[in-house]
């Protein structure tokens, strides 16, 4: 038996990065008049023009940008009405509740965070999408595990 080479598990060490770049079909998609607001007509200017210079959007993934920027808009409409009318309301009764909007602000919050991660706009899905494989980059030959 050759007792030189040495014997890894079958998956073991790092992964080689590759970088495959990708081109988008798309140089610039206009914003859909079903935006529900400036803000989330100033959301899909900017993040379109991102995921195209990333080349990672496609026209199929319109309907997902379009919902982001809108839970975008709603997110701060909400903020805007619980500004104007405080956390809590008042009840027929004369006591206070919390103001019904926080539920609506909560929904849009996460409605924005799950669309944003699905295309990418967020750091750590970012990193996974671009193969990062957090290490000191191009002088990195591997760990200490490597060898076995």
């Amino acid at each position: 038996m050759n007792n030189n080479a040495p014997v890894r598990a079958s998956g073991g060490g790092r992964k080689r990065k590759t970088t495959v770049q990708h081109k988008s079909s798309l140089t610039r998609i206009n914003p859909p008049a079903e935006l529900v607001g400036p803000h989330a007509v100033k959301m899909w200017k900017q993040q379109s023009k991102v995921l195209i210079d990333r080349g990672t959007f496609e026209v199929e993934d319109a309907p997902l940008l379009q919902a982001y920027c809108n839970a975008f808009q709603r997110m701060l409409d909400a903020d805007i009405e619980i500004n104007a009318q405080g956390l809590t309301v008042p009840t027929a009764d004369g006591s206070t509740k919390m103001n019904p909007v926080i539920n609506a602000h909560s929904k849009y919050a996460q409605q924005f965070s799950r669309f944003g991660s699905l295309l990418g706009l967020d750091p750590l899905t970012r990193l996974r999408m671009m193969g990062s494989e957090g290490g000191s980059g191009d002088g990195d030959e591997g760990n200490e595990f490597d060898g076995y």
